[in-house]
């Protein structure tokens, strides 16, 4: 995680916290809609980068776009992005204040990856067993992968659970391997 992460992710958590908790939950959702918006238009951000527009005209643009729409923090914040040209950075303090936000909350968001679907039944074992494992509300994210050939691959964190086909075949291999040297 790169400090300015951190830098800009805390000071938003902070603010919010601090001054209108009860719009936590929304402005969290308004920043993933910025960051679709974001997704879909590239070129605004190309635009509010632009080194000869003055930063004025920049942050009257975030205003003039998302006045209105999202939280007084949200535009500010926006704002402050621009004016110190930090846009680029937003997905990863998204990733952060997400972060901090699943902590306060008591949520642990878990991936898993499995070669084919997982029935409702097996993904809900999963969940509850991952809800015993860390203490904390699931935000479950199911993948497929064809690659991994069966079993699941479980990320949470920074920890990964690998109990793919694929994992133990490459651990039987070196194991093999290790035997012939």
């Amino acid at each position: 995680m790169a400090a300015v992460d951190k830098t800009y992710g805390d000071a938003l958590f902070s603010l919010v916290t601090e001054e209108d908790e009860k719009a936590l939950p929304d402005i969290l959702g308004q920043l993933k809609g910025v960051s679709e918006v974001f997704a879909a238009e590239p070129d605004f951000i190309k635009l509010l980068r632009t080194p000869t527009i003055p930063i004025e005209e920049k942050t009257a643009l975030v205003k003039e776009v998302f006045d209105g729409k999202v939280h007084k923090f949200v535009v500010n914040f926006l704002c402050i992005l621009t004016e110190n040209d930090r846009l680029p950075d937003f997905e990863r303090i998204l990733a952060y204040f997400t972060g901090l936000y699943n902590e306060k909350l008591g949520i642990a968001d878990v991936t898993v990856t499995s070669a084919m679907p997982l029935s409702d039944t097996a993904a809900e074992k999963i969940r509850a067993k991952m809800a015993e494992i860390t203490g904390k509300t699931v935000n479950m994210t199911l993948k497929t992968d064809n690659k991994l050939i069966g079993g699941v691959v479980i990320s949470y964190g920074n920890t990964t659970i690998d109990g793919s086909v694929k994992a133990r075949l490459e651990q039987l291999k070196a194991d093999i391997a290790g035997t012939i040297d």
